[in-house]
């Protein structure tokens, strides 16, 4: 469940509710209305009040944004090991390992991320609907954050829109890439007949990709990116459009990887405002798949801390 409180002043008191709700609480009309239905929905000193009323000062304004839920959005609750990086009332984020779905899926109906999270918020006794905010591939480790109630959902997918909400990838992209930095911005589509393959393609929709060289190693070039648009498989379609694919990658490149399993991709930092108290929040997830040899790029100086997890409020 959620709630929202404020203690009305000078300024709010001599409002509406609804003026209030909207200006200084930053609820959407459709909030208001959901919780204008709910019981205790919109209260003042505990007492049912409707829209139209107007406070005094010292009054305290309390709004119910969600009511529990009994279930878990259809998802499979499931016992097992998330390694939680950051959690406050609105938030969930966790590090993915590679190889796990975010949501059940063909195959993956009891052991996808989300399965997890729904069991983990019964054996809390917190039953919610699982929302994953900008999932990631099967085969793409990292940062996933999860969002506890619809209100913050919400405010984080305008987060995403408006780009603030952001993250950050690390990985290993096969050969020498040519310049230290650049960006892509070409295009990406299905390819008829294949399920899962996108290609760059001119009827496609816009696709735009940073990246930038780390280290250069005798077969690949240790990069990280940043996407600006989230199309299926991004990342891995604009390094191989550019001809260089990521290491492990079955699907666009040769799938060979001589420093570890799997695919050389990984969500490594991802920050965004939390969304009712606008704190900046960085949330960084170790590579610890990656073994020794992400150890060793580590202890050079590539300019950039990926190898924690923290939360850090920013100036």
């Amino acid at each position: 469940m959620k709630k929202l409180e404020l203690i009305l002043d000078e300024k709010t008191a001599c409002q509406p509710l609804e003026k209030v709700l909207e200006k200084s609480l930053g609820l959407t009309k459709r909030q208001i209305s959901q919780a204008k239905f709910r019981e205790n929905g919109i209260c003042i000193n505990g007492k049912k009040r409707r829209i139209s009323y107007v406070g005094a000062p010292g009054e305290v304004l309390t709004v119910c944004l969600e009511e529990r839920s009994e279930n878990t959005g259809k998802v499979i609750p499931m016992e097992g090991k998330l390694e939680i990086l950051y959690e406050d009332p609105d938030i969930l984020a966790v590090n993915k390992p590679a190889g796990m779905p975010c949501h059940p899926g063909r195959g993956h109906y009891r052991d996808s991320l989300g399965n997890l999270a729904a069991g983990l918020f019964e054996k809390r006794g917190e039953p919610c609907p699982v929302r994953i905010i900008g999932r990631l591939d099967k085969d793409t480790s990292g940062v996933v954050i999860l969002a506890k109630n619809q209100a913050a959902g919400a405010r984080l997918g305008e987060q995403k829109i408006k780009g603030i909400f952001r993250k950050e990838y690390i990985g290993l992209a096969q050969g020498r890439l040519n310049d230290p930095e650049g960006r892509i911005r070409e295009p990406i589509g299905k390819i008829s007949g294949e399920k899962l393959k996108m290609q760059v393609t001119p009827e496609g929709k816009t696709a735009d990709t940073r990246y930038q060289a780390l280290k250069l190693l005798e077969d690949a070039t240790l990069t990280r990116w940043e996407i600006f648009t989230g199309r299926t498989h991004q990342i891995r379609v604009h390094m191989a459009w550019l001809g260089h694919p990521l290491l492990g990658d079955r699907l666009y490149g040769t799938g060979e990887n001589p420093y570890f399993p799997g695919l050389a991709l990984h969500c490594a930092r991802a920050s965004f405002l939390q969304p009712f108290t606008g704190e900046q929040v960085v949330i960084q997830a170790p590579v610890k798949s990656w073994g020794e040899v992400f150890k060793d790029w580590e202890d050079q100086d590539t300019g950039t801390a990926l190898a924690g997890s923290n939360r850090e409020a920013l100036s």
